[in-house]
């Protein structure tokens, strides 16, 4: 008797779990469906997102004071264009440029993509910008890619011819209005090259002007940490970074190739230890197909005692 009543509690229950495990199933199908809707939202989200930066950008201003320069001075700096246009023939970018009404227009480095014979496109930029404001630049790690590994002996030439300045272990002093501002433009794109390709005895030899306005333009933004702090200038300006590829809130930049995860140096402005101020550019474009995200590319403009 005990026996039958088992059978059938043991059949009564076979339903019961049956039951439960098509509850858990269908649970586990409404969570997997939820995932994958989510994980396609994201993906969508962020492919949208790529596609609006390879088209827009911001112009982010950042304003810093000095005792040196009696009047306002603007700088425009363009860095890690890599061959990109803002409308046909950069149209969209020289019109902000010209509206913004810059007494002096810098390149950062990084004008071309090394992969990329023809950048007709940047050295029109140039020659179109040298009407609005004086242009001085310095090379990135593309251009040095182009010369040095893949032949492009003339590029410098062109761009000198274009309009371009370019400073390479080089320095200027040029007068905007009253006051006196001295560049200094940096060759080097890596930390050993700073010794290998004479940077560190250009800076060695050269004279900081103490009434001069100092600018220190170098690609890499780690060698103002690791090689440049040591010298009196006002400003440093720097690229190649790319904002870290991705800027995580609370973060900071995801990712350098000088520094790896989460690098110290990716974007905006810091003090270095000689007191001098750092503004370190996210680009204008990209040189690998590798999303931005929350780093929209910017035009950097920097306005001394523009208050």
């Amino acid at each position: 008797m005990k026996k039958r009543k088992k059978d059938k509690a043991a059949m009564d229950s076979q339903p019961k779990q049956k039951k439960k495990r098509s509850r858990l199933l269908k649970v586990f199908l409404c969570l997997f469906a939820v995932l994958v809707v989510g994980a396609a939202a994201v993906c969508g989200a962020v492919c949208l997102y790529w596609l609006y930066t390879k088209t827009h950008y911001e112009i982010s201003f950042y304003q810093v004071s000095s005792k040196k320069v009696s009047r306002n001075i603007r700088f425009i700096v363009i860095s890690d264009i890599h061959n990109r246009e803002y409308g046909e023939n950069n149209a969209l970018l020289i019109n902000d440029i010209r509206s913004l009404k810059p007494d002096c227009i810098l390149f950062a480095g990084d004008m071309v993509t090394k992969t990329e014979d023809d950048y007709q496109a940047m050295l029109n930029l140039v020659s179109n910008l040298t009407g609005i404001a004086p242009c001085y630049g310095i090379m990135g790690n593309h251009e040095d890619e182009r010369i040095y590994w893949r032949g492009d002996k003339e590029l410098p030439a062109k761009f000198e011819n274009a309009g371009l300045k370019l400073l390479r272990n080089a320095q200027e002093i040029i007068q905007i209005g009253e006051d006196k501002i001295q560049l200094l433009g940096i060759s080097s794109t890596t930390t050993h090259g700073f010794e290998e390709y004479g940077a560190r005895r250009f800076m060695e030899k050269t004279s900081i002007d103490s009434s001069a306005y100092s600018i220190v333009m170098a690609h890499v933004p780690i060698l103002f940490d690791s090689q440049l702090s040591d010298y009196p200038f006002d400003l440093g300006i720097a690229g190649h970074v790319h904002g870290g590829l991705a800027i995580i809130p609370h973060f900071g930049g995801l990712y350098s190739e000088e520094e790896g995860f989460f690098p110290d140096y990716y974007a905006g402005t810091y003090t270095l230890s000689n007191g001098a101020t750092l503004i370190i550019s996210r680009g204008l474009g990209d040189s690998r197909n590798i999303p931005r995200i929350n780093n929209m590319p910017e035009l950097v403009v920097i306005d001394v005692n523009w208050y």
